[in-house]
C-alpha cells in the first residue's frame, strides 16, 4: 500500500470535526453514488482505503501515555517538571520529536474556535417562528485558522481514484449541515512527513478497534462510542446503526515482534436492519513512534 499526503484548506466553517471514520464513510459514499463496486466487498477483502484525522498542518496527536511517563521524561533530558495543568492544554506535537522520542515536547496548537450560530425554522402557516418545533435554536459550528493536513493509506490500484473521491468530498463538504455548505475544502498533495517502517510502538491518528491480538503486548488508549445513522434514503423503523466502541486516535500500542503491515484495527458490519449493509473504518495508520525508558510506562 503507498501512503499519500495532502495539506487541506478550508473553504467552509464545518459542522462536524473531521475524524477519519466520518471522511472514509464519505469517501465511500461517494464512490457507491457514482455505482461502482471498488469498495462492495470492503469486509471481506484487505483494506483498500484507510482515512486519517485532519490533523493541524505540521503536527501529529500528542500520544495517549500516561502522564508520568512525560513528567519523567523532562525531568531526565532537560531537567524540569511538567505542569500537569499546563501540559494537558498540549494536544499535539511534531512529527521529529515523535522519531526522537522527546515526547514531552508538546504544543498547544489554537486552529479552530467554536461559533455558536441562531437558527430557526418558519411556521409556513403563519409565516413567523414560535413554539416547539418552530422555536429559535442555536447550532454550534467549527471554524479553522490555519490550514491542516490529511493521510491516505490506498492500494496502488485505485490511487487516483482515491484521490478523486477526497477532492468530491470537498467540493460537496461532509458532515453536519453539509447541504448549506459546510464541511468544504481543497487539498494539495505534498510530500509524506514519515516513512512507513517497522517499529516496537505506533501510534493511531483515526478511531480504530482494537482486536484481540497475540502480537500486541500493551495499549494505551481512550475509549471512543460511536453512534451512527442512517441517511434519509435508507430510512427504516430503526434510524440508528449498532453503537460501536472504538478507541480514540492517538492510540499507543506496542507490538510483541515487528511486522511489516503499516495499518491495524478491523473492519465490521454496523448494520442493525438485516437487509441494509452497513460498515465502518476501524483502521489507522501506525505511526511509528519511538519509546524512551520503556520501564517508566509500568503504572502498576
Amino acid at each position: 500500500m503507498k501512503l499519500l499526503s495532502f495539506e487541506i484548506t478550508p473553504l467552509s466553517d464545518f459542522g462536524s470535526f473531521p475524524k477519519g471514520d466520518m471522511l472514509f464513510s464519505q469517501m465511500l459514499a461517494q464512490s457507491f453514488w457514482q455505482r461502482e463496486n471498488t469498495f462492495a466487498n470492503y469486509l471481506e477483502e484487505e483494506p483498500k482505503l484507510i482515512v486519517s484525522d485532519m490533523m493541524p498542518l505540521g503536527y501529529f496527536y500528542k500520544p495517549t501515555l500516561p502522564f508520568s511517563y512525560f513528567d519523567k521524561l523532562s525531568k531526565k533530558e532537560r531537567k524540569k517538571s511538567l505542569d500537569r495543568k499546563d501540559f494537558k492544554k498540549k494536544a499535539f506535537i511534531k512529527c521529529d520529536y515523535l522519531e526522537s522520542g522527546e515526547l514531552y515536547k508538546c504544543e498547544e496548537i489554537n486552529f479552530y474556535r467554536k461559533i455558536t450560530q441562531g437558527k430557526n425554522s418558519i411556521n409556513r402557516l403563519t409565516f413567523t417562528t414560535s413554539e416547539g418545533d418552530f422555536a429559535p435554536y442555536k447550532e454550534e459550528q467549527i471554524s479553522f485558522s490555519s490550514k491542516l493536513w490529511i493521510f491516505l493509506l490506498v492500494d496502488e490500484s485505485i490511487e487516483s481514484k482515491a484521490i478523486e473521491l477526497l477532492k468530491s468530498v470537498g467540493k460537496f463538504g461532509f458532515g453536519k449541515n453539509s447541504s448549506t455548505g459546510k464541511g468544504q475544502f481543497e487539498i494539495k498533495q505534498i510530500n509524506n512527513p514519515f516513512n512507513l517502517k517497522s517499529s516496537d510502538y505506533f501510534m493511531s491518528i483515526s478511531p480504530m478497534i482494537l482486536n484481540q491480538d497475540e502480537n500486541i503486548k500493551s495499549c494505551f488508549y481512550e475509549p471512543f462510542t460511536k453512534f451512527g445513522k442512517f441517511h434519509m434514503a435508507n430510512e427504516s423503523k430503526n434510524t440508528f446503526k449498532k453503537p460501536l466502541l472504538l478507541a480514540k486516535s492517538s492510540a499507543v500500542l506496542e507490538q510483541v515482534k515487528k511486522v511489516d503491515t503499516f495499518y491495524y484495527g478491523s473492519s465490521i458490519d454496523n448494520s442493525s436492519v438485516q437487509d441494509k449493509k452497513s460498515f465502518v473504518q476501524g483502521f489507522s495508520v501506525k505511526i511509528p513512534i519511538n519509546i524512551k525508558e520503556k520501564q517508566w510506562l509500568n503504572t502498576k
